[in-house]
């Protein structure tokens, strides 16, 4: 029998956009209420969040239904009938305003992403737990940094392309560029990314690229089919610029080591390439220092060491 499952909320929470997320990534059958006077015979689970300590006798207690009660405090219920576990969790009371990016590394590394684990194993409930309880109380809420990395280059790359597919056509998209085989090798995944970025310079999304190279580094970079299509789409909303890599090295080298190898700049996050890591290429730092960080670093270099490049002839001229 597939599972059915009811989640009784009164209110919006991250807690509840946690539990969504986890219900969607895991295609759940759910549907959240506040209202479950009235469960169908086909419900065979109960998630029942214990707001503004809630009544806990309201609880249907039924044979056919398992109850998850997540609460801020220990509370025990009796029910000869009904599987009643627990969770205890003060991300009930959690009022903090997360931006999209760190809700996503809490749900996927933090505190809200163990509350997750938990929840699985209770929904699954493989060995027929009744009365267990997970108590989450102690641990801390507020990550000690925001980052966290990918489990596949391909993840890396889908992440870029979602994030760069929600911004506003206003925001102003900060990209810092050096040249590597193992990205500008005319790959499936990079024609996909970059094709995805032409469409967004074509619908007027604002970019700049700053291209940190030597000569030589350039001569290869022309040869890259989709460099050469970038450069063909400069326009009053998509900028290029040359960074001569050799310079930025010799007079800035701390900076020049922050940026390697390769930095994009959102809103409310970084990404940061890695191209030693096998794995990933890359990871996010959601910190709002780190954002100001960066982009104090980007304004400098552009400033200071940024040609700008209008039209292809541009090019010879670096």
């Amino acid at each position: 029998m597939s599972q059915k499952i009811i989640i009784k909320s009164n209110q919006e929470s991250t807690l509840m956009d946690a539990i969504i997320y986890y219900m969607e990534m895991e295609k759940l059958n759910y549907v959240v209420t506040n209202d479950i006077n009235l469960i169908d015979e086909d419900v065979t689970n109960l998630i029942y969040i214990d707001e503004n300590d809630s009544d806990a006798n309201q609880l249907p207690k039924k044979e056919h239904i398992e109850v998850i009660f997540v609460s801020g405090k220990k509370r025990t219920i009796t029910s000869d009938t009904t599987v009643i576990n627990y969770l205890i969790t003060n991300l009930i009371q959690d009022d903090n305003c997360y931006t999209d990016v760190q809700k996503e590394y809490l749900f996927k590394k933090g505190i809200y992403h163990i509350f997750i684990e938990r929840l699985n194993d209770l929904l699954k409930n493989d060995n027929s737990y009744n009365g267990m309880i997970y108590d989450l109380t102690e641990i801390k809420t507020i990550p000690d940094n925001w980052i966290f990395s990918f489990d596949s280059i391909n993840d890396t790359y889908n992440w870029l392309s979602r994030k760069n597919r929600m911004l506003q056509n206003d925001f102003v998209r900060k990209v810092i560029n050096f040249y590597d085989e193992k990205v500008y090798d005319d790959s499936l995944r990079e024609i996909n990314y970059l094709t995805e970025k032409l469409t967004e310079i074509k619908e007027g999304k604002k970019v700049i690229d700053l291209f940190i190279c030597s000569k030589d580094e350039l001569e290869l970079f022309k040869q890259n089919y989709f460099f050469a299509l970038l450069i063909k789409n400069i326009s009053s909303t998509y900028k290029v610029y040359l960074i001569d890599k050799d310079r930025l090295f010799l007079d800035d080298k701390a900076i020049f080591l922050k940026l390697m190898d390769g930095v994009a700049i959102y809103n409310d996050c970084i990404y940061r390439d890695t191209y030693d890591n096998e794995i990933s290429l890359g990871y996010v730092d959601c910190n709002e220092n780190t954002i100001k960080e960066y982009n104090r670093y980007f304004d400098y270099i552009l400033s200071r060491y940024g040609i700008e490049i209008k039209t292809e002839r541009d090019l010879n001229e670096f």
